[in-house]
């Protein structure tokens, strides 16, 4: 509980573990689905926004594998 209560506290860790993934998703979502929608109906382009966000993340793996 107190390490919790310390990254709460610190303005850094909430921006990059908090703040910074939901965003990027949110941006992200609201670039691919209108291009999706058309191509594809709401429903696969919803289940099918979630893998390009993988995919494009997928050098953070290779970076990994790397190091």
């Amino acid at each position: 509980p107190r390490f919790w209560a310390l990254c709460l506290g610190d303005v850094r860790w909430l921006r990059n573990q908090v703040v910074a993934p939901l965003t990027e998703e949110l941006v992200f979502r609201a670039c691919m689905l209108p291009m999706l929608v058309p191509c594809t109906g709401p429903g696969p382009a919803v289940l099918a926004c979630p893998l390009f966000f993988g995919v494009a993340h997928f050098h953070h793996v290779i970076e990994q594998l790397r190091f």
